[in-house]
């Protein structure tokens, strides 16, 4: 094991997060969110979150020294979100890297944010169980990947439209549910409200898609608001949530048999969702989760993915 400090920026989206693991352990994390700046817009406006980063992560960078446990002087690499993400926030992460790093003469290590979600089952974790299949689901991806080591993994299936909480969101927009959509449907589902008519899945081979669903209820909705009609908002919600979560796994099936492992990694923000990981506990996988904590956009992933890099040696110490 190599010595170091990481400090860790996460800025893609909303949350200003920022994380100190010092030697495999973590030493804090501190986040910030403008989540409720963006509930009456019904989604993120990219314009406040770059200005809500540059209002919280200085204070998030004084909180995690707060406890007198690490100083500036110990940390030895600044790792930050360099991509995906909206461009405005992740400027502002990136920016502020440069400057810490260019005062502690740490070394800057860039990293993709879906890397982070990958791998942060394993906080608080000693040992990985290779190759697995990494299914992310979050606001703005749904992807499935092939890992075989921290530098090897390879994108199987990605969204060729809407993401799963972007869905969900839309469809809980729909039918008058507070915003985050994915946090109000998960809380009202009810299994025995699952027998709304949906469309077909499609083939497991063909990349996900959730346009057709998004628009299969949407229409619903409108063509029952036109003719003053109730709408069942939990029948609707929890059909669309449970043709979701079958999608899911009928695609972590098909591939888990096509690469022979068993062994699964759930990530991102909807890796939360109580029917998610239901069903995955009553399927035959070996199901890894991150703790609920870190199923978000969070600092302390970041660190975690730029630690394996470190005491893996796949980074030279120039």
């Amino acid at each position: 094991m190599k010595h170091s400090c990481i400090l860790a920026i996460e800025t893609s989206c909303d949350d200003t997060s920022l994380a100190l693991v010092r030697n495999n352990k973590l030493i804090g994390q501190s986040t910030l969110s403008s989540l409720t700046q963006h509930t009456k817009f019904g989604g993120i406006v990219p314009e406040i979150a770059a200005r809500s980063h540059e209002q919280s992560i200085g204070i998030c960078l004084e909180n995690l020294f707060k406890n007198k446990k690490c100083s500036y002087k110990d940390i030895t690499h600044v790792a930050y979100t360099d991509h995906p993400g909206l461009p405005g926030s992740l400027h502002i992460g990136k920016v502020f890297a440069k400057s810490v790093g260019y005062l502690t003469n740490a070394k800057l290590l860039p990293v993709d944010h879906m890397n982070g979600h990958i791998f942060s089952f394993c906080i608080n974790k000693k040992k990985i169980e290779y190759p697995f299949l990494s299914l992310v689901v979050s606001g703005g991806h749904t992807s499935i990947y092939l890992v075989k080591s921290p530098k090897s993994i390879k994108l199987l299936n990605a969204t060729t439209d809407d993401a799963v909480g972007e869905t969900l969101d839309k469809i809980g927009r729909s039918i008058n549910l507070p915003y985050p959509g994915g946090i109000s449907i998960d809380k009202i589902f009810d299994k025995s409200k699952t027998n709304f008519k949906m469309i077909n899945h499609f083939p497991v081979n063909q990349q996900f898609s959730f346009s057709g669903l998004k628009t299969h209820i949407l229409n619903y909705v409108n063509s029952q608001k036109m003719k003053n009609l109730k709408i069942d908002k939990k029948t609707i919600a929890s059909s669309s949530l449970e043709w979701i979560v079958d999608e899911l796994i009928r695609k972590l099936e098909f591939y888990s048999k096509k690469y022979k492992t068993n062994n699964i990694v759930i990530g991102g923000g909807v890796s939360a969702n109580k029917r998610l990981r239901e069903k995955l506990s009553q399927t035959k996988f070996k199901v890894f989760l991150p703790e609920i904590k870190y199923c978000g956009d969070n600092a302390t992933m970041i660190a975690a993915y730029a630690n394996l890099l470190i005491n893996n040696n796949y980074l030279s110490d120039k």
